[in-house]
């Protein structure tokens, strides 16, 4: 592939794979230079990963010359957590996600996160149901301080990198506090689209407005009928607009392709790939 060209750091979601040594070992023989592992599956759970595998994992990322990213999980769990001592087990994972990350990582690494949501209460007769603005403190007090607890675990080495997932006003607010202590944006480029496949104004313009602080962009594509995590170019989402933005930014953010398996991946690394020759970009 030397003749075409690709993000600079590029790397797959690792979710399907049998072990983190077959990703690595797959990854330097296929174009990529990273892996980003989800700790949503249950075999990459810091627990289920030994001291002495971790310093293997180390070493033959080293050799190979593969970059690591981590995706903490971002289904089950949410950092508006108010109840103690949820939170505290959320934190203490997250922590134990960052050790794993500090631990097999030679080279400075992230770890992305999702917000999570707040709980919500229908009200009868009324669209919106005012709950969060009437709990707006304790709700971002809740993801400030989580978040700064995270931030402050993982520096320097690992640094936090929070997804547009549900991103509101509130969410927005406590970002742009915490960008000056070190917190980095994860943007996944489809879900910067409304249902409609419009780009979201508001995220978007944050996004340019902080936009040295992205530190990783996540790639797939998206489908009426199919939804997200579709190959690249198989779904209507318009790559162009961001990628010219993302072309500017003096720091190359990692790359991470977030299709499955790992061969649709690829697959989608060529066709990002074709878009970056026809609009001469460099990622």
């Amino acid at each position: 592939m030397s003749n075409m060209r690709l993000p600079t750091r590029r790397a797959y979601h690792v979710i399907y794979d049998d072990s983190l040594e077959d990703a690595i070992r797959y990854a330097a023989a296929n174009d990529w230079n990273g892996i980003v592992p989800d700790i949503g599956v249950p075999i990459f759970s810091p627990e289920m990963i030994s001291t002495d595998e971790r310093a293997r994992l180390r070493e033959l990322s080293k050799e190979l010359s593969i970059e690591w990213g981590f995706h903490a999980p971002g289904d089950d769990v949410s950092l508006f957590s108010t109840y103690p001592p949820v939170r505290e087990g959320i934190l203490k994972y997250f922590k134990q996600v960052i050790n794993l990350a500090r631990e097999v990582s030679v080279k400075p690494t992230n770890v992305v996160v999702h917000a999570g949501t707040p709980p919500s209460f229908r009200r009868a007769g009324v669209e919106k149901d005012g709950f969060i603005e009437s709990h707006a403190e304790a709700y971002a007090t809740a993801l400030r301080e989580n978040l700064i607890q995270l931030i402050e675990h993982a520096r320097p080495h690992v640094t936090i990198a929070l997804e547009n997932v549900n991103w509101t006003p509130m969410v927005r607010d406590v970002i742009q506090r915490l960008l000056p202590t070190g917190l980095k944006l994860c943007l996944d480029i489809p879900k910067l689209f409304e249902v409609n496949f419009r780009i979201n104004e508001s995220d978007w313009s944050f996004f340019q407005q902080h936009k040295s602080s992205i530190g990783v962009v996540h790639i797939h594509d998206s489908h009426p009928v199919l939804k997200s995590h579709q190959i690249v170019g198989e779904g209507i989402i318009d790559f162009e607009r961001v990628l010219r933005v993302l072309a500017e930014l003096p720091t190359k953010p990692q790359y991470v392709f977030e299709v499955r398996p790992r061969e649709a991946a690829h697959q989608s690394l060529i066709n990002l790939g074709k878009l970056m020759g026809i609009l001469k970009l460099d990622l």
